[in-house]
């Protein structure tokens, strides 16, 4: 994998090994958040028969947090109907550069 991202006449051409590794790290990440969350489910159904919220084994903490009631503000709907106040409260800050991959099947 020596150049691993080429530009020439102003296309780009992606190695395929890293094409390769990306779509099958992408299905690996997918498959052990599946995972992950059937243990996390499963652990959870077993702490609330027993009665538990909050144990530490061997390093593991669980903890379990109730549901909660979230308000938030339609910005959207804000905007349209009161423009004045909704830039009065926007803030803007920087976002630093970053990538998004989309893998599909």
């Amino acid at each position: 994998m020596n150049e691993i991202v080429k530009v020439q006449n102003g296309e780009i051409t992606v190695a395929e090994e890293l094409v390769k590794k990306i779509v099958e790290f992408n299905k690996a990440k997918q498959e052990m958040e599946y995972q992950e969350k059937l243990l996390k489910d499963g652990l959870m159904n077993a702490m609330n028969e027993v009665g538990i919220k909050k144990f530490i084994i061997k390093g593991l903490s669980a903890t379990i947090k109730d549901g909660t009631v979230r308000t938030t503000i339609d910005s959207k709907r804000l905007k349209e109907e009161c423009p004045d106040i909704y830039e009065a409260y926007s803030k803007t800050s920087e976002v630093k550069p970053s990538i998004t991959l989309t893998v599909s099947d």
